[in-house]
C-alpha cells in the first residue's frame, strides 16, 4: 500500500514537472543493487528534491526532514506516508558550540538507524542551498560522521546535478528564466571512497573532497 503511495504520488509529480524540466539521468543504474542506498546530492535549489524523487519513483528514498515540515498539515501527512525520517528543528534556538555538536551527534544516530534498518535513505551534506555558484560544505558534520560509522551493507551514491542554477527555485543572481529548463543529474558510487576518506581524515579534509566532487565542471 505505501509503496503504491509514493509510486503514484510520483508519477504525478513528474507529469506536473516534466512541462517544466528536461531532465537526464546519468549513473543511476548505481542506485539498483539490492542494497540500502545513502544517497547524497548536492543542493542547488528548492526544487531538486522533487525532481529526484519523481524520477526515482523505483528507488525507496526516505529524506531526512526537519520537524516544522513535519508539522504542517499536508507535507507532513505525505512525508509520514513515505516514511520520511524526522530530525530536530535545526533552528529552534540559538546554540552553543557544544549543544550544536551534540546535536549533529544526534542527527548522526538517527541517519544510522535508519540505514541499519534497511532504509534507503537521502539528505544534502551541506544542509542548505548554496547561495554561490559553488558548493560549500564547510565543517558540517552529518555525511562525515555517518561515513565514519557507515553499516557495511550500505551503498554511498554521491550526485551532482546542474541546470537548476539561476531558476526561479535557486537562490543565486541574477535569474534565468528557461522555459523547459535542462537538468542534469550525474550519480556515481564512491562508497570505497568515502569510507576511506571518512576514516583517515579529518571532517574538514573530508568534506573539501566533497566539495571537490560536486564542483567538477561538466
Amino acid at each position: 500500500m505505501e509503496r503504491d503511495f509514493r509510486y503514484r504520488l510520483a508519477r504525478f509529480v513528474h507529469f506536473l514537472l516534466r512541462w517544466h524540466y528536461r531532465v537526464e539521468m546519468q549513473g543511476r543504474e548505481v542506485l539498483y543493487q539490492n542494497r540500502p542506498v545513502l544517497l547524497l546530492p548536492n543542493h542547488t535549489a528548492y526544487i531538486d528534491p522533487l525532481l529526484i524523487g519523481s524520477h526515482l519513483m523505483d528507488v525507496p528514498l526516505v529524506p531526512m526532514v526537519d520537524e516544522r515540515f513535519m508539522r504542517h498539515r499536508l507535507f507532513g501527512w505525505i512525508m509520514r506516508r513515505i516514511h520520511a525520517v524526522e530530525v530536530p528543528d535545526l533552528q529552534k534556538s540559538q546554540m552553543t558550540r557544544e549543544e550544536g555538536a551534540a546535536q549533529a551527534g544526534q542527527l548522526s544516530r538517527i541517519a544510522l538507524d535508519a540505514l541499519r534498518e534497511g532504509k534507503s535513505l537521502l539528505f544534502y551534506p551541506s544542509g542548505h542551498i548554496k547561495t554561490v555558484d559553488r558548493e560549500i560544505i564547510g565543517n558540517r558534520r552529518l555525511a562525515y560522521e555517518v561515513c565514519r560509522e557507515l553499516p557495511e551493507q550500505v551503498v554511498v551514491v554521491l550526485c551532482r546535478m546542474r541546470g537548476l542554477e539561476g531558476s526561479r527555485w535557486s537562490k543565486l543572481r541574477p535569474k534565468n528564466h528557461v522555459w523547459r529548463r535542462r537538468v542534469t543529474f550525474v550519480f556515481e558510487d564512491r562508497t570505497a571512497d568515502l569510507r576511506r576518506w571518512a576514516q583517515t581524515m579529518e571532517r574538514r579534509a573530508f568534506n573539501e573532497q566533497l566539495e571537490q566532487w560536486y564542483n567538477l565542471a561538466e
